[in-house]
């Protein structure tokens, strides 16, 4: 995160994807103004929410990864700031097509 802050401009900010409670720990200690729970079950969230209330208050926490349209409250109400979600598009029909274009006059 060091690192990181050394090479970008100081209005960007730091977010890091976790996959664990210690990864969180671990990326909040270094002080990460973003921590994405990636794939955690609900009980872990809130694990990562109740350590940055005393580690880094300021940092944001975000909810990715497993979250549909029917658990979506559930990761809403246990305070986290932000929520992340494909599964509107995971059943989405794309289109496949394009455009050509010729010059006039040529």
């Amino acid at each position: 995160i060091a690192n990181a802050r050394r090479q970008i401009p100081f209005t960007a900010v730091v977010e890091v994807e976790c996959e664990s409670v210690d990864r969180a720990r671990t990326a909040l200690q270094a002080g990460a103004d973003i921590i994405m729970c990636d794939n955690m079950p609900i009980d872990q969230v809130k694990e990562v929410i109740a350590l940055k209330a005393i580690l880094s208050p300021k940092a944001k926490v975000e909810a990715s990864g497993n979250i549909t349209l029917e658990n979506i409250d559930r990761f809403v109400d246990v305070g986290v700031d932000a929520v992340s979600t494909g599964s509107l598009i995971h059943q989405a029909v794309w289109l496949d097509f394009s455009m050509k274009m010729v010059a006039q006059g040529a």
